[in-house]
Parts: structure tokens; C-alpha cells; sequence
């Protein structure tokens, strides 16, 4: 029970403490280790000349949940890297960015993301390698819990 309630106090820290999540109409919507979900509304804001999801906002809902996924670890975090394939032109009225864990280790961990709008169709995949910034504080940690 506790971590559902520590995952629910993370989610109401990042919806609330983040101005650009407010800004860009950004939500957490779930958190748990090593796993995200943010949705973010389509409007006029974030549209492209074409008339579609400007890649940034796709890119930057991706950045989003990746860093929420690597949150939720327990571990504060940075973005180290961040690539991203768009594979379909952003419609809809909001966008559902979905984060997994591949891979933690003591310094960096990596997270799979897909971005899908409100009919369900993916429009991206990215990959994020996230730098924890703890990393010092978590050696001693395990270094400890071997003794």
C-alpha cells in the first residue's frame, strides 16, 4: 500500500510543481516503477504549419514521460540522451505518452516511449537514456545493504 501512495504523491508533485507540464497541458496520469503514462490536449498551441503535432511537442511529451518513468524508480534524474522516430502525422484531441523501463543501472537508466493519440494510433517511438543524479548516494546505499 505504501508505494501506491508514494506513486500517487509523485504524480500530484510533477503535476503540480512543474510549470511546464501545466503550460503545455500536460498530465502524469500513472506512475510506477519503472513506468509512465502523460497525456497532453492537441490544441492550436503545438500545431505545425501543416497543421499537425509539431515534432518538438512530440518530443518533448516523450522527454516528459521518460523522465516521470525514471522518477518513479525513487531516483531524481536528468535527460542524457533522447532519440525519436515519428511515424505518423499528430491528430486527435490529445496525445497518450507511454514510458517503460529497459534497462537501470547505477548511473544511467534507459526507457522505451510511445506516443499514441486518443484513437489509439502510435505516432512515435523514442528512446531516452536518463543520467540519475544520485548515483554516489545510491552506491553507498547498496554498498551498505551488502554488509
Amino acid at each position: 500500500m505504501e508505494t501506491v501512495q508514494n506513486n500517487n504523491d509523485l504524480m500530484k508533485r510533477l503535476n503540480s510543481s512543474s510549470q511546464y507540464l501545466q503550460s503545455n497541458d500536460m498530465r502524469v496520469t500513472e506512475v510506477r516503477e519503472g513506468y509512465a503514462k502523460v497525456e497532453m490536449i492537441i490544441d492550436e498551441q503545438i500545431l505545425n504549419v501543416h497543421g499537425f503535432v509539431h515534432g518538438g511537442a512530440l518530443f518533448s511529451l516523450a522527454d516528459t514521460v521518460a523522465g516521470a518513468a525514471s522518477f518513479a524508480t525513487g531516483r531524481d534524474s536528468v535527460t542524457l540522451t533522447g532519440t525519436i522516430n515519428y511515424i505518423k502525422p499528430g491528430t486527435g484531441g490529445k496525445l497518450i505518452g507511454i514510458a517503460q523501463e529497459i534497462s537501470r543501472g547505477r548511473t544511467t537508466g534507459v526507457y522505451e516511449v510511445f506516443i499514441f493519440n486518443d484513437k489509439n494510433t502510435l505516432l512515435s517511438r523514442a528512446t531516452f537514456t536518463m543520467f540519475f543524479l544520485d548515483s554516489d548516494k545510491y552506491k553507498a546505499k547498496k554498498d551498505k545493504e551488502k554488509k
